[in-house]
């Protein structure tokens, strides 16, 4: 298979930019898209990103309540994430801190991943697939592996086109049958079979399983319903998914041609350009030092698309309560 191809990012100046760790408030009134105090603490953090393009943020993996977000410090960041941490019921914790380049690389991964959806689809780890409709489309489909690292001066974008098809299955899924769950593409055990949505379970109907989708994998679900399984992951009780979000096996990898390659190549880094033309108030500058590749300034492709989050119920406190 081909190799990557690397892009650079010039890191910004590590002692202009800051880091605040801010905490959701559970007790909230949660939305019906995150039924739980995981998907709560990731719906505050994708709401501050599509709040303010300068901002770069993630949810952190262990604790349930925490969001890390970088700011520059130079501006008045600050100012504008203090009025949305009053607008969405978040709390800072502590006071700014030092960036380092391990929480740099996370909020930039996660912001990126979030922000090219859902043109750009991520599965599993490392792959991003290029169709809004990918979930019933049939067939190869065209994507990117990639890897984001980062050195003392760059962030590093290694990028590799493929063709990636699904492993889909026309047959119903029986009890103890192995699966592999999107977006995360982890293995799952199929317990039960559901032609409608189940009423004990935390979505009260499709219209908030879809933005459930949306709001927290960037995924859109189609208009049509379709059967649900309640699998079982190593640990945890059973949780109920789409039909369309489970499929029989990892996907197929394969290598697409030269000048296929290009194409993709482009068409994902003008949606990046697009998506995310700047961040903590500099613009985006992406530097490739390779001699064989033409560059993607001549795609002409416009990405009109937000990825937003949509709520379904109040969530947002416009005005500081007063103290009683």
């Amino acid at each position: 298979m081909q190799s990557f191809h690397k892009f650079y990012i010039e890191n910004p100046n590590f002692n202009n930019i800051g880091h605040v760790v801010a905490t959701a408030n559970l007790s909230d009134k949660h939305d019906r898209s995150a039924p739980s105090d995981y998907h709560w603490k990731i719906l505050k953090c994708r709401m501050i990103i599509f709040s303010n393009s300068s901002f770069l943020a993630c949810p952190d993996k262990k604790e349930v309540k925490q969001v890390h977000i970088i700011i520059n410090t130079l501006s008045d960041d600050y100012d504008r994430l203090t009025s949305l941490f009053l607008k969405f019921c978040l709390k800072q914790e502590g006071s700014i801190r030092k960036v380092t380049p391990e929480t740099f690389l996370m909020c930039y991964q996660y912001t990126l991943i979030a922000r090219v959806a859902p043109i750009w689809n991520t599965l599993g780890y490392d792959y991003l697939i290029n169709n809004r409709d990918f979930l019933t489309a049939f067939g190869p489909q065209e994507g990117i592996k990639y890897n984001i690292s980062i050195n003392d001066s760059s962030t590093v974008l290694e990028l590799k086109p493929v063709k990636i098809t699904l492993m889909k299955s026309d047959n119903k899924y029986k009890p103890s049958d192995c699966v592999r769950v999107l977006p995360s593409l982890n293995k799952a055990v199929v317990e039960e079979y559901y032609e409608t949505l189940p009423e004990s379970g935390n979505f009260r109907c499709y219209k908030d399983l879809r933005r459930h989708w949306k709001n927290i994998h960037g995924y859109r679900l189609p208009e049509e319903e379709y059967a649900y399984y309640a699998v079982r992951f190593w640990r945890g009780e059973p949780l109920t998914y789409p039909k369309i979000c489970l499929t029989s096996n990892f996907p197929i990898i394969t290598p697409l041609p030269k000048s296929t390659e290009a194409t993709v190549l482009a068409r994902f880094l003008n949606c990046l350009k697009s998506k995310m033309s700047q961040f903590l108030g500099i613009p985006l500058t992406l530097i490739n030092q390779e001699r064989d590749f033409n560059g993607y300034e001549d795609m002409n492709e416009t990405y009109k698309e937000t990825q937003t989050v949509s709520l379904c119920t109040p969530t947002q406190q416009s005005t500081p309560r007063r103290l009683r």
